[in-house]
């Protein structure tokens, strides 16, 4: 064997880049379809080209919710058509496309009859049982779920019985990723969804058990609504679960391109709310690229210009300081626990700092790595007084998470 040959057996054997798409609320309706055809005609190529150009190639493609714009089953036609023109840009297989639902997956009439919040925990944790149906998810989401199963067929089943999965294990360039879908959308209903969407703890709970047990190197959940939007009934369990447990968080909904950096006491989440990817050539429409290499992920944000020449490219506004205009974030290897308790984040990208008692709370010391653009926070975790808050009570937070209907 020749040292070449050594070297290319080798590199075989190293984990390689790896990279994702990441669009979300696509908006597709039937009707006069011109504006839409013409964004996404150009995603579809500059996809080509910033494959063939410039070697990004998607790996993976994630697309967070409001597939359709009513639920309807002639929506999804016109989106099986763009899904499968997008992947043959990448060169992809079905297999390789992620997608949950979002509040515009739903049939609001269907809904209508349907109950409309859970009032407790054990109200939640009843219906949220295996064995219970999920009228919620077979009827008011039916066309979506059919769509999928059907669009999917062969690959991957929609759960009749949990909002939670399938959970895989990816394995690409000799990595190995841990992905979960999470369907926040059964409990929506019209423009008062915020603080009304239920995921279901125990949902959650058994998902993240099969998902801990896959041994990845990058573990990956994507969902539609920032976590903002869940029922105060259950939206602190939830974010503890994903915070100790997730190494990155996809989320969409506000039609706002973010990210946000996490900081534990030992550990990082990195949380990325994608923008619209059509909502209409009279609003900003945006999609990110991101790659996992070496511990860290990196951010390209892209864009649709419609002047002079419709194309979608580098969103130099994100990070408008970083070389090229993307941002590096670090996702630590496993650890034992990420968190001793959750902080005070509302999923909105911003955390107020409490005091408890009469003293401020001190922070944990955290590299304040990356610290360039507009559009990055790193959140740091802070130390609670138990004792204080105890006597004090709880501080509460004020929540401005924005809605889209």
């Amino acid at each position: 064997m020749t040292s070449s040959d050594w070297g290319r057996n080798v590199g075989c054997l190293l984990p390689m880049p790896l990279t994702w798409l990441h669009i979300s609320d696509l908006h597709v309706r039937s009707g006069d379809s011109y504006d839409r055809d013409v964004v996404f005609r150009a995603l579809v190529k500059s996809v080509r080209r910033f494959r063939e150009r410039d070697g990004r190639a998607p790996d993976l493609v994630f697309a967070t919710g409001d597939i359709a714009y009513s639920g309807r089953p002639d929506e999804y036609v016109i989106a099986t058509e763009f899904f499968d023109q997008l992947l043959e840009a990448a060169e992809l297989d079905r297999c390789r496309l992620y997608v949950v639902p979002g509040n515009h997956d739903v049939d609001r009439d269907v809904g209508r009859q349907l109950i409309r919040e859970l009032g407790s925990r054990t109200a939640a944790d009843e219906y949220f049982h295996p064995d219970a149906p999920k009228l919620h998810l077979t009827h008011k989401l039916g066309a979506f779920l059919r769509w999928h199963q059907r669009y999917f067929d062969g690959i991957r089943t929609v759960p009749e019985n949990s909002t939670c999965g399938p959970v895989e294990l990816v394995q690409i360039r000799g990595q190995r990723l841990g992905i979960l879908p999470i369907n926040t959308a059964l409990f929506c209903l019209d423009d008062n969804d915020h603080e009304r969407l239920f995921v279901g703890r125990r949902c959650l709970d058994a998902s993240l058990q099969e998902l801990n047990g896959l041994r990845a190197d990058i573990k990956i959940a994507f969902m539609h609504h920032p976590i903002s939007d869940l029922s105060t009934l259950e939206r602190q369990q939830i974010r503890a679960g994903l915070v100790d447990n997730l190494d990155v968080i996809l989320t969409g909904h506000l039609h706002e391109e973010g990210y946000a950096v996490v900081g534990m006491w030992t550990a990082r989440n990195l949380y990325c709310a994608a923008g619209a990817t059509y909502q209409t050539r009279d609003w900003p429409n945006t999609a990110s690229y991101a790659t996992f290499d070496g511990g860290q992920v990196t951010i390209f944000p892209i864009r649709y210009e419609d002047q002079p020449r419709e194309v979608w490219t580098v969103n130099p506004s994100q990070f408008p300081d970083a070389a090229r205009h993307e941002m590096s974030f670090p996702v630590p290897s496993e650890l034992s626990f990420r968190s001793l308790r959750v902080p005070g984040w509302d999923g909105v990208y911003r955390v107020p700092r409490p005091k408890l008692g009469d003293a401020a709370v001190p922070a944990v010391a955290i590299d304040p790595r990356p610290k360039r653009g507009r559009s990055v926070k790193v959140i740091r975790a802070e130390a609670e007084d138990w004792p204080a808050r105890k006597q004090k009570g709880t501080r509460k937070t004020k929540t401005r998470g924005r809605r889209r209907s």
